[in-house]
């Protein structure tokens, strides 16, 4: 009878052995989307399709480099159902080398994999293809395929469960699965295309961390290997890990460095984020399972957010150009993001759009501004902003001290988030927090 483990492991503990042989060392990687083509530059010699089918080759080449058991994608193979050819070209010069190793393939889908129209779907999807008439890949969801069951070389046996995007049904199907779920001495892993009820920023399909909790705790799984999220996230206590994107697909995934436009018109940088993508690779040892997320090199792609109060339209046209001129190099990708108030005298339209966007001669690509607008503060409500303020910086200078102008303008910005009276008020006042704590 095997000894019980405990409900909360630890995701990564440090082997006493100096050269231990692993159990297991598989790589869980997801959303590699690839033919996508983003973003559309209109220059034929700089098409962003490349980018994405490099991303995945360097994955294939760790994998084969490392020996792996076997490798896992979280779904969102490719960018839409009807892969373009240069996609197809880089999946039939990547996998076969897979094949030729030994090493499994197992995906399951995401939900630019799936078709939708009627003929398509007759037809299957770019998955199945590669499954049954290829043997490329192992292709696990609920329904058709959900499990792929098989022995590494070392003679450890695995099981995979597949939980592909379910939409609104996705807790659902995860209880089908389930069912055909038991304890055993097999290395057990939900592989799931979708989010944990409480990740950050969670979007999508979506299981309760409870019914993960449960899985876990009574060794029905082993691990879950997500899909879905672009961002890199991993449960502190569970072993719950989404690797993010190999490549950023969306200024959505990308770092956001942080401007503000002071009361005399001077740019100061507030923060700048850190955005890893890439891979995890995975060692297990008996109980202990070590988790490696391997950083990949990806395009400089970057949002440069300009925070302002009773600014002018010159005003944030000079700030813009010169956030964007303090992050030029050939191969940037910027989109620029204006947030806060307008001076009452002054509107949107005058800020000088097309002086803005002639810097997109000095970088790969310029995105038209994201325009994100609060209404204007009268002369009264600026007059008590800029008073409240003074009074907070008066008061934590004998608090922190040199810090205390940082520091209320912390307190200011929080107070606004609390000010629009949303839902998520404290979500985005604990992020201000955690930007605030990062390192410079």
């Amino acid at each position: 009878m095997s000894n019980p483990r405990p409900q909360l492991r630890p995701q990564v503990t440090i082997l006493t052995s100096p050269s231990p042989k692993p159990d297991l060392k598989f790589i869980h990687f997801a959303d590699t989307h690839l033919g996508s083509n983003w973003p559309a530059i209109g220059r034929r010699e700089q098409i962003q399709v490349p980018i994405y089918g490099q991303a995945f080759a360097n994955v294939i080449e760790a994998a084969l480099t490392h020996h792996v058991d076997f490798v896992l994608h979280g779904g969102d193979f490719v960018d839409r159902p009807r892969a373009p050819t240069v996609a197809w070209n880089r999946i039939l010069q990547e996998l076969p080398k897979l094949k030729q190793a030994g090493i499994p393939f197992i995906v399951t889908p995401g939900s630019h994999d799936e078709p939708e129209s009627y003929f398509d779907r007759a037809g299957g999807d770019v998955l199945d293809v590669l499954d049954r008439r290829l043997g490329l890949v192992n292709r696990v969801d609920t329904g058709r395929q959900p499990t792929f069951s098989f022995e590494t070389g070392s003679g450890k046996r695995v099981v995979v469960y597949g939980l592909g995007d379910h939409g609104a049904e996705q807790a659902t199907e995860l209880q089908k699965l389930k069912i055909m779920m038991h304890e055993g001495s097999e290395f057990k892993i939900l592989l799931m295309h979708g989010s944990v009820s409480n990740m950050l920023h969670f979007v999508g399909p979506t299981v309760k961390s409870d019914t993960i909790e449960e899985l876990l705790s009574s060794r029905y799984v082993d691990c879950v290997a997500l899909g879905h999220n672009h961002r890199r996230w991993q449960h502190p206590q569970m072993e719950v890990y989404n690797p993010g994107s190999p490549e950023i697909t969306s200024f959505a995934d990308a770092p956001t460095i942080g401007y503000h436009l002071s009361h005399d018109g001077t740019l100061e940088e507030d923060s700048r984020e850190l955005v890893e993508h890439g891979y995890y690779l995975v060692e297990v040892n008996g109980e202990i399972i070590n988790a490696q997320f391997i950083p990949l090199q990806t395009r400089d792609v970057k949002n440069i957010q300009i925070h302002y109060e009773n600014a002018t339209g010159d005003q944030v046209t000079k700030a813009a150009k010169q956030a964007i001129s303090n992050n030029l190099s050939e191969r940037a990708i910027i989109r620029p993001v204006f947030s806060g108030r307008m001076n009452p005298s002054s509107s949107r339209a005058d800020i000088n759009l097309s002086e803005i966007l002639s810097l997109k001669q000095k970088v790969l690509y310029l995105a038209y501004p994201l325009l994100n607008f609060e209404q204007p503060l009268n002369q009264l409500q600026y007059a008590q902003t800029s008073e409240l303020s003074t009074i907070l910086e008066q008061y934590f200078a004998s608090l922190v001290g040199n810090s205390a102008q940082e520091t209320a303008k912390l307190a200011m910005k929080i107070l606004k988030v609390y000010e629009k009276k949303t839902q998520t008020a404290n979500q985005e006042a604990l992020e201000i927090v955690d930007q605030w704590k990062l390192p410079p």
